[in-house]
């Protein structure tokens, strides 16, 4: 049966996909032990239970309702108390909580004599994901505590407890986190994780894709194949790397269901938003691929690229609150625009219309990148036939 020529130059640099050591390695060996490794790292998702000490220098009734208050805390757990000797500056590196509750001495009298007084919370802020979580608690714990006192003081004084609430608190705030309301890391760090290591392996195998045969001498069985035409070669071979492409992200969507991290329902808007970030991050390979012949070369270019779309993407540190060079830098990387796509559907459940500004500056990327293929394989076909002239 004959096939149209990208049909067949795809079937070809499939079988040239799977039969090499190296693609072989990145593409099938890597994702199926690194990425479950990742998602097993954040399985348990949420912080519970950091360890905490008390620093009680009261001793009193509502010095051990504080401490009651800690440990009933999901997200705190009382395991050590210190003395009067310790001192909270040196204590961190020798143990392993990660704050410091310190209740002063006469915290209850000054209370009963209505004197304002202080709870102070020394956190381990060196990790700031610790930091901001114990402090977070540490605020909750001391309004609830206030509250408390203020209501009995009021209730004592004559009024009824539904009176003393609305004097305690005449304005209420309620707050819902929407979307991640756990603050849960799986569902928040893997998906990053895992997406921009699709980005790296696909990047990577296409940057060899030209290259590779021109070293190899295959190069003249590709032209052969495609009929001599670089649309033929393009198509085909991006049809391939497309279908790699989706099946590391089929082990992406293998691990959602398996690590239940919700996606909002949205198949077919996330199918489309990969299928369409692969083919510009083979396109942008196939640039590099067909303009620099030195393999490793390339593959130096693509690492240089592609290293820093974690960092410049937004997701460890907001785009804008970097500084102009920053910002500029990561716009300049496609995965920037990809994840911010991707966080609007399978997140927040946003319509597809939502992320067409998205969708548009990676028709851009695609765009240059084809653009680059196509003209760097139309000169080499150029070059390679010989002029009829010199020919004698």
């Amino acid at each position: 049966m004959k096939f149209p020529a990208f049909i067949e130059v795809a079937l070809r640099e499939m079988k040239r996909i799977i039969t090499g050591k190296s693609t072989r390695l990145i593409l099938f060996y890597i994702p199926l032990v690194v990425f479950p490794l990742l998602a097993l790292i954040y399985q348990k998702g949420a912080l519970r239970e950091i360890p905490v000490a008390v620093w009680d220098q009261d001793h009193s009734e509502i010095s051990r309702l504080v401490t009651r208050y800690v440990n009933a805390s999901h997200t705190m757990k009382v395991t050590d108390y210190l003395s009067s000797s310790d001192n909270p500056r040196t204590y961190f590196p020798k143990h392993k909580e990660r704050a410091i509750v310190h209740i002063p001495k006469g915290m209850e009298r000054d209370i009963l004599k209505g004197k304002a007084t202080q709870i102070q919370i020394f956190t381990n802020s060196s990790n700031i994901v610790f930091g901001n979580i114990l402090l977070r608690e540490a605020y909750t714990v001391t309004g609830t505590l206030n509250a408390g006192v203020l209501l009995k003081k009021l209730t004592a004084s004559g009024l009824t407890p539904h009176q003393a609430m609305i004097e305690v608190m005449p304005v209420r705030v309620h707050t819902k986190s929407l979307f991640n309301p756990n603050y849960n890391y799986l569902y928040y760090l893997v998906p990053g994780l895992l997406t921009v290591l699709l980005q790296m392996i696909v990047f990577f195998i296409a940057t060899r894709a030209f290259n590779s045969e021109i070293n190899s001498g295959t190069f003249g069985e590709l032209v052969h194949i495609s009929r001599g035409s670089p649309l033929n070669m393009l198509a085909g071979k991006s049809l391939a790397y497309l279908f790699m492409g989706l099946y590391v992200a089929g082990l992406i969507a293998i691990l959602f269901w398996i690590f239940h991290i919700p996606f909002q329902q949205k198949e077919g808007q996330l199918l489309l938003l990969f299928s369409y970030y692969i083919l510009t991050i083979v396109f942008l390979g196939f640039s590099l691929s067909t303009t620099i012949t030195d393999e490793i070369l390339s593959l130096d270019v693509a690492f240089l690229y592609n290293s820093p779309a974690f960092v410049f993407s937004g997701f460890t540190f907001p785009v804008f609150a970097m500084t102009a060079f920053s910002s500029t830098v990561a716009q300049l990387i496609p995965y920037t625009h990809f994840l911010h796509a991707f966080f609007k559907i399978y997140q927040l459940g946003a319509p597809l219309a939502f992320t067409l500004p998205d969708f548009y500056k990676l028709t851009l990327f695609l765009a240059t990148g084809f653009i680059t293929s196509y003209v760097a394989l139309h000169i080499r076909l150029k070059n390679s036939i010989p002029n009829p002239q010199t020919v004698l």
